[in-house]
């Protein structure tokens, strides 16, 4: 048996917007046997067919390895669907790990993370989902994609408040702006780097400064029902950034400390369900294990 833990993500960080991304300690768990025929339990009715994203990339990946044997795949899904934590990028991912470990000969990691990315459209959750950790990501000019892994604090606590709503990724990308002032691009441009330098440093105070986007959160945040009072909330209460994660909707607290009990109670009675799960990053990244039956 192969099993797969691939893990959340969460994307853009606020100004690095398409670059930046985070691999979080949530993870959805894939064991795979060869069989005679494919089949895919644990996975929703709507998801149980050639389209599932897992599916698609074990395909992909076996055409390029030169094995395709059928398959029985249990899904174990941690990561909430459409919520902005890189759910798709985990599914491709994994999808793609499971046919590198069919092979005779594996398929090399960068190879899974060109084929992932191209299958995602863009490296920013699949990076930190294969690679772990903190991760700059881009696409090159030339074709395929570039990522490094980056220095991250380790005494910096991680908040995810997910609501009971969706934003699509396509509505979150047509409320974007086709154009921006040269100005808001520099100063973006800026708070990245010096973000970049918060998170390795655990300077929190850099990061208050710096985390502000003027790319995306501006327009992403009208999406989001109560978006303005969560953030003013949960910073008061824990001195940290709150950012919204990949295209939300959900948002992430970086702080050095996690909320009250008392800010947990006012989460919770605001519209929208807020669920507050803790957690932690996955510096390990896709983990992939052989099991003996």
């Amino acid at each position: 048996m192969i099993r797969i833990h691939a893990p959340a993500s969460s994307a853009n960080l606020g100004p690095g917007f398409d670059c930046l991304g985070l691999a979080l300690d949530i993870y959805n768990i894939f064991e795979v046997q060869e069989a005679s025929e494919t089949k895919l339990r644990g996975v929703e009715e709507r998801f149980c067919n050639d389209d599932n994203l897992f599916l698609q990339a074990y395909r992909k990946g076996c055409r390029l390895g030169g094995r395709e044997p059928h398959i029985h795949v249990h899904f174990s899904c941690d990561i909430p669907v459409s919520r902005g934590m890189g759910s798709s990028a985990a599914l491709i991912t994994a999808g793609l790990c499971a046919a590198s470990a069919v092979q005779e000969k594996p398929l090399d990691r960068d190879v899974i993370f060109q084929l992932a990315s191209e299958a995602e459209g863009h490296p920013d959750n699949i990076a930190p989902c294969l690679f772990g950790g903190l991760t700059a990501s881009a696409g090159l000019a030339e074709g395929g994609f570039v990522c490094r892994r980056l220095g991250l604090a380790e005494d910096w606590k991680y908040t995810l408040l997910i609501p009971d709503f969706e934003v699509s990724t396509q509505q979150a990308r047509a409320i974007l702006p086709d154009s921006y002032p040269r100005r808001t691009a520099c100063a973006n441009t800026a708070n990245a780097i010096l973000s970049v330098e918060a998170l390795r440093s655990g300077d929190e105070t850099l990061l208050k400064q710096c985390a502000r986007d003027a790319v995306h959160e501006p327009f992403r945040s009208t999406l989001i029902s109560g978006y303005d009072t969560l953030k003013a909330l949960t910073e008061e209460d824990s001195g940290g950034v709150m950012l919204i994660s990949g295209s939300g909707s959900t948002c992430l607290l970086i702080s050095k400390q996690h909320l009250s009990d008392s800010a947990r109670k006012s989460v919770s009675l605001l519209p929208g369900n807020w669920q507050i799960r803790e957690t932690g990053p996955a510096l390990d990244g896709t983990k992939i294990r052989v099991e003996d039956l």
